[in-house]
């Protein structure tokens, strides 16, 4: 049996307000333009994400959709050390437009990897209409630099995913731009790191970074790009190391039936950002 410690249980017992939320076509477009949606004008499967004409809501938006905010002071957890380390995201159903949705967050999980190492705190975020039905969830995890060490549990995240020794069946390079940050930003994320230069060297960065989520967005985008026609049901990755705005993303993707497996890095820097990534297409 689990003894938890008494961080651990308060982080569990951590309460988030429920929120209500509203996507407007508006909101969608916004989002769209934030991962980079419409860099090509003729793409018509793209430009569906970003002309009001017959929207739809790109299928990671439920990242955005929801968010508690800046909670992290309010549960004890030292912002400047903490690093969004991986994220999934599963959908039920289209999000959809101009009707309300219910977010509901709440703490999973916690991972203690002992003083010196940090902890992994787990979030995990369900949309629901009014009559109760599951739209989307979403996962993130957060590594936690400076809040280990409170004698919870050590045992990590499963993670049972492998790199194929194949090479892999398709690669898609995307461009971000160099304003990239604030625009993704308008879509909820107002943390400083992103946009405040003298913030972002504070905390160890040489300028502001781009968010995890814009990358993770922008993973979603190689997926479909990668299989036309298509629709992408669900997502996840590890968030290795940062993007900064105006990089280019290269991702190497493995069709493995209807489940892609990907991993990208930035080819100017030879480094990873992400890998571990998943995505279910139909």
């Amino acid at each position: 049996m689990n003894i938890l410690s008494d961080r651990e249980r308060e982080l569990l017992e951590f309460a988030f307000e429920q929120k209500s939320v509203v996507v407007s076509p508006q909101d969608a477009i916004i989002y769209g333009l934030g991962i980079g949606l419409g860099d090509d004008p003729i793409d018509e499967a793209a430009l569906a994400y970003v002309y009001e004409r017959n929207i739809a809501v790109f299928p990671t938006m439920p990242v955005v959709l929801g968010s508690p905010g800046m909670w992290f002071d309010k549960a004890g957890i030292d912002l400047r050390k903490l690093v969004h380390a991986g994220q999934s995201v599963t959908l039920n159903r289209p999000i959809p437009l101009d009707s309300p949705l219910l977010a509901k967050n709440k703490i999973t999980a916690v991972y203690d990897k002992g003083a010196d190492k940090g902890a992994i705190v787990e979030v995990t975020r369900q949309l629901y209409t009014p009559t109760d039905d599951l739209v989307a969830t979403c996962v993130a995890q957060y590594f936690c630099r400076g809040d280990g060490g409170f004698g919870g549990t050590a045992k990590q995240p499963h993670n049972d995913w492998q790199k194929p020794e194949t090479a892999p069946d398709i690669s898609v390079e995307l461009q971000t731009l160099p304003q990239q940050a604030l625009i993704y930003r308008l879509s909820g994320d107002i943390n400083p790191l992103h946009v405040d230069p003298k913030f972002a060297m504070a905390v160890g960065f040489e300028r502001p970074i781009l968010h995890g989520l814009c990358t993770f967005g922008i993973a979603g985008r190689a997926m479909l790009k990668s299989q036309p026609g298509t629709q992408l049901h669900a997502l996840s990755a590890r968030m290795v190391k940062p993007v900064y705005p105006g990089e280019t993303l290269h991702f190497d993707i493995w069709n493995i039936g209807n489940e892609l497996l990907f991993e990208a890095m930035v080819p100017s820097r030879e480094a990873k950002v992400l890998t571990s990534g998943r995505a279910r297409i139909e």
